[in-house]
Parts: C-alpha cells; structure tokens; sequence
C-alpha cells in the first residue's frame, strides 16, 4: 500500500479544539518550548490554536496534505513513514496527537523522533486505548473493539452504527494498550514523564460514561502521554 497517497485521500484531522486538543496545549504551555514540530499537522488547526496564544516558539509541520500554512509556520509535506526530513536534534518538543496509530512501522518513527530531538527533548504523544472502559465491555459480546479496524475501507464487526459500524476506516494499524504505549517509548530511548486520559467522541449517555474513566488512565479512551529523551 502506497501510505501517503492513502492518507492524502484519506482525511482524519480534526477542526475543533476538543479534550485532547485543550490537554495538549495545556502541556505545550508549561513546556515553554523554543521549536515545536507538529507530526501529522493536518492542515494546521492545533498550530493555530498554539500561535493564537502567543508562546514563543518556532512551530514546523509535516504532514502528506498540500501546504495550507499560509506563511503562519513552517510546512514539509512528506511520508513519515520513511523517516522525517529534517537533521537530528532540530527541535525540543514533538507533538504526534493520533498519528501512531497509522504507522506501520512505529518502531522506527520513534527513533526518527528521538534522533530529531535535542537533549532532554520532549515527546507529547496520544493514541486511543485499546482497553479502554467501553472495548471491555464489549469484546466479550464479540463486538469488534474500538479503534481497530478489519478493512481498509469500511468499519465492520461493530453492529450498530453509534459504534461505527460501516462508516469509513480512518487506517488504524497498530492499537495500544496504556502498557503498550509506554514500553515502546522506553524501549526506543525515552523516559516517561506524564500520563494522562483523554476524552473521546461518544454520543450521549456514553459522553457522560467516558467523563467518568477519564482520570483513570488504564480505562480511559484515549491516552495522552508525555515523554523525554534519554541524554
């Protein structure tokens, strides 16, 4: 499969600042810093959101879209999923806000991370959790979990259509569990710093379930984690 002409055709951005969104320039804010590279920037809503609050950081974007930067940051249009075009220590603080998910290889986009961050530089990453409260639940039901997928074009196994059953796949590859995550990071050179829980899009009443597992990350939907390179 050729990844970044699926992913051009593909969008899974999003354009609003959620709970996920809000978490993460929460983080960018008590960071402080100097050179941020969003991965998978979208057509760049979260760099708005950041230079809309003033900080005082160079801000970069990759992602396989055509440039909408507009001169307002700095833009690559590539395919991650051969390495990241740019030298190594070139930026303090990496954003992939759901984009390992995608990847076939996270592995090595890991190491591409921690080969472009300087010292001591921090990773803000989040995915969704494969063994969040509502995939526990319904796995035993023999409902395909959420945020995997079968196909590459349609959602299946998921029987009713408020659990995405026959919407469009968004490429999911590789899920994580909140174990999974954080061994990968450690075994390709970070340290763990802050782990979080992160909402997701339910309908309601779920909405109201998942505000409920939130702030217990080992049940939440989504994970939010923030790592550091090891010197």
């Amino acid at each position: 499969m050729d990844f970044k002409k699926y992913y051009e055709q593909n969008v899974t951005y999003i354009v609003r600042t959620d709970d996920r969104l809000q978490k993460i320039i929460s983080l960018i804010k008590d960071l402080h810093p100097k050179k941020i590279l969003d991965i998978g920037c979208g057509n760049g809503y979260l760099i708005h959101q950041l230079n809309e609050r003033h900080l005082q950081a160079k801000i970069h974007g990759v992602d396989v879209y055509p440039d909408s930067s507009k001169g307002k940051y700095t833009y690559k249009k590539a395919d991650i999923t051969k390495g990241l075009p740019y030298p190594d220590a070139s930026f303090d603080c990496v954003i992939l806000g759901e984009v390992i998910e995608h990847v076939p290889n996270t592995d090595f986009l890991l190491r591409e991370i921690n080969r472009i961050l300087i010292k001591k530089g921090h990773l803000i990453i989040s995915t969704p959790n494969l063994v969040c409260w509502l995939n526990r639940i319904i796995v035993p039901l023999g409902i395909q979990p959420l945020f995997s997928e079968t196909s590459s074009e349609k959602k299946f196994g998921r029987v009713w259509e408020a659990l995405g059953q026959g919407r469009k796949s968004e490429g999911h590859l590789k899920i994580f569990t909140h174990r999974s995550l954080a061994e990968i990071l450690e075994y390709t050179g970070f340290k763990m710093v802050k782990k979080q829980g992160v909402l997701f899009f339910f309908p309601f009443p779920l909405s109201l379930l998942d505000r409920l597992f939130v702030n217990f990350v080992p049940l939440s939907s989504g994970l939010l984690y923030v790592a550091q390179k090891l010197p």
